[in-house]
């Protein structure tokens, strides 16, 4: 005998669409903007994707094992932030204050609100962090307890998403990688704020995706069975998926499939017509309870037996394996950074800092990373570590290639999944993941960014490769601590502050080996500055710089004393630190002097004397670059005398 299958009513389903909707579209009517376009043609994807595969615990937004979903189209907050009202998660005084200030409703995902798994609104971003969620996946699946780390990640994204850069940097990544766990959700409307998605890109969304070596699946994006099927193959495969849902921009709209629907709120007529047609109350903010509990009850239901069966299984863990995992679970865990016992004689900070690292990685496993192709210049090479390939997920060293905003964007969402991760590359080119690091500093990420290679003093490369308006560009990004330690005394110190402390950090290394100075066993890397040589009268010039530069004016300093000139010296390897007190005191302003191999504009806030560069380097020998731009310590010393004499006339 042969069964026919009973067709699957989905009404209550659209009906649960068809409010989030109506609500998206009222918040965005009475902040009067937002994104009315996608709220309207993303709706049954966002659904789907909650209501029949989303792996969480709706009573705890921080449950490891929940699923990650990282809306990478950001300008759909409202929509998202609708299906949160609608499982009772926010209320509807949070949907009213839809981009108001000190609300859990801004205009883009920030973490602070429920479930939201990264903070996103700068496209591509959310696509390229959430391939570091993936690949976090991998690695503590591997690391820890398979049966208990085994999410996926999910992203909704858009066509601008697929556009940047970064995106094609990381999925280009995840390809490699196979990184079977990550599902990307295309919403393919194919239009973009100014017009047509043709007028700028005519590309092959298919062919570009298996050239990458994704799984690829074509639905229509309004229909939750074809959504719901694709998810489902999406998740038994070997690769990486995309699922391209083929939708209309600003669905039952006057102005459906236009890019005029991207942007502009609609008024509340058109609200009301709109309504209508869906079949919903019309009436500001409000939602029917019963869809409401339909919504909350699919998820209640699909995940009572696998939360209550994960939560068994941690209980019956060993006490260490629990430690492990509490550790894991914390996000972030301040590491204490103990005596490090090696040689650095004639070593360069490069080769000291490798030292350092891989003392630390053999030591928590939460520390993993690698280099933009450059971990043979930068030292971060793991030991003994293995390599994070399809083979080996267990490996602590990772190889980005030459995808240096990608390798930003992938330290985030590892950090987002609790890791300690770092990146490397040489400093001139932080400028290619400034993007990402500016969303480490917004979301506090503990990422560290190690950068070599950080003046002039690189020499023969010439000017593309010698970094001078870097230091400051990284210097004024708020939360982002930057470190530049001038031997290993400071090294040390600086490790010890970044492993402590949660903030993301920068630590900016020379190429050429450095002196090792008795003045910094003392160093006060936590205030930020410290005396480094103190003076002998009341009458003195006090020299300012960090990181390579000390070198340099330790030699001025003893020069400009052999000629009767007393001298104080400071040292400030962390300017943020330094910020948190605000001693001036260290450095007497009229008597002060900074030295900077960099754009002078880095320190005329501690003083109005500042001897820098103002144009790019040159190609050269590093003595003769440095003899050229006018840092040898007889000429130096005479300019030094010269502005403190300006001073006294």
């Amino acid at each position: 005998m042969i069964f026919k299958r009973e067709k699957e009513d989905f009404s209550n389903d659209y009906r649960v669409v068809n409010y989030m909707r109506g609500l998206a579209l009222d918040a965005i009517n009475n902040a009067n903007s937002g994104h009315p376009g996608i709220c309207l043609d993303a709706a049954c994807i966002l659904y789907t994707l909650y209501s029949r595969h989303m792996s969480i615990d709706l009573n705890n937004d921080q449950w490891y094992n929940r699923d990650r979903f990282v809306l990478s189209a950001g300008h759909a907050a409202p929509l998202f932030y609708a299906m949160l009202y609608m499982l009772d998660i926010i209320s509807i005084d949070d949907m009213k204050k839809l981009r108001c200030l000190g609300s859990i409703t801004p205009g883009h995902p920030e973490i602070t609100t429920p479930f939201v798994d990264m903070a996103t609104g700068p496209l591509g971003q959310g696509v390229a962090s959430a391939v570091g969620m993936a690949m976090a996946e991998e690695y503590l699946n591997a690391t820890y307890h398979k049966s208990l780390i085994n999410h996926y990640t999910y992203v909704l994204c858009g066509d601008g998403d697929l556009m940047e850069g970064v995106s094609y940097e990381a999925l280009s990544l995840a390809g490699r990688l196979k990184l079977k766990k990550l599902i990307i959700l295309y919403d393919s409307n194919d239009i973009t704020l100014d017009g047509k998605l043709l007028d700028t890109s005519n590309e092959d969304v298919i062919t570009r995706f298996k050239a990458l070596n994704y799984s690829i699946y074509v639905v229509d994006g309004e229909n939750i069975k074809e959504l719901d099927d694709a998810i489902k193959k999406a998740k038994e495969n070997e690769y990486p998926s995309i699922i391209i849902c083929k939708t209309v921009i600003g669905k039952y709209s006057s102005k459906e499939g236009s890019h005029l629907i991207h942007g502009k709120p609609l008024d509340s007529d058109e609200i009301g017509k709109i309504k209508d047609k869906l079949e919903i109350i019309n009436s500001p903010f409000t939602v029917s309870s019963d869809a409401m509990s339909y919504f909350k009850k699919k998820i209640i239901d699909r995940m009572h037996l696998p939360l209550r069966d994960w939560q068994r299984k941690l209980d019956n863990l060993k006490e260490e394996e629990k430690k492990k995992l509490d550790q894991l679970f914390m996000l972030f865990n301040p590491y204490k950074l103990g005596n490090i016992d090696f040689i650095y004689d004639k070593l360069s900070l490069r080769d000291i800092s490798s030292n350092i690292l891989n003392a630390i990685a053999q030591d928590n496993d939460l520390i993993i990373g690698g280099s933009a192709d450059l971990s043979s210049s930068c030292k971060t090479y793991l030991k003994d570590l293995g390599d994070f390939d399809v083979n080996c997920y267990k490996g602590r060293n990772i190889h980005f290639g030459i995808r240096e905003h990608a390798m930003g964007a992938i330290l985030n969402g590892m950090a987002l999944s609790g890791l300690r991760p770092f990146g490397s590359t040489f400093l001139v080119f932080s400028d290619y993941l400034r993007p990402a690091i500016r969303m480490s500093a917004m979301m506090n990420l503990p990422v560290i960014y190690i950068f070599s290679h950080d003046s002039i003093t690189v020499g023969e490369d010439g000017m593309t490769h010698q970094p001078i308006e870097q230091l400051l560009s990284l210097e004024i990004i708020p939360n982002l601590y930057v470190y530049r330690p001038f031997d290993v005394n400071e090294l040390l110190s600086s490790y010890r502050d970044i492993l402590y402390n949660k903030h993301p950090s920068v630590l900016i290394l020379p190429r050429d080996n450095q002196r090792i100075s008795d003045l910094t066993k003392n160093n006060k890397i936590e205030e930020g500055a410290y005396i480094l040589k103190h003076e002998e009268t009341d009458n003195f010039i006090t020299l300012l710089a960090n990181g390579e530069e000390l070198g340099l004016v330790i030699d001025v300093s003893e020069h400009l004393n052999s000629i009767g000139y007393d001298t104080r010296i400071v040292s400030m390897p962390c300017q943020k630190n330094f910020q948190k007190k605000n001693d001036f005191s260290l450095f007497p302003k009229n008597k002060t002097v900074a030295i900077t191999f960099g754009v002078s504009e880095y320190y005329y806030h501690f003083t109005n004397k500042v001897i820098g560069m103002s144009n790019f380097g040159v190609s050269g020998k590093k003595e003769d670059v440095l003899k050229h731009f006018e840092y040898d310590v007889i000429t130096l010393s005479e300019k030094i005398i010269e502005l403190v004499s300006d001073e006294n006339e």
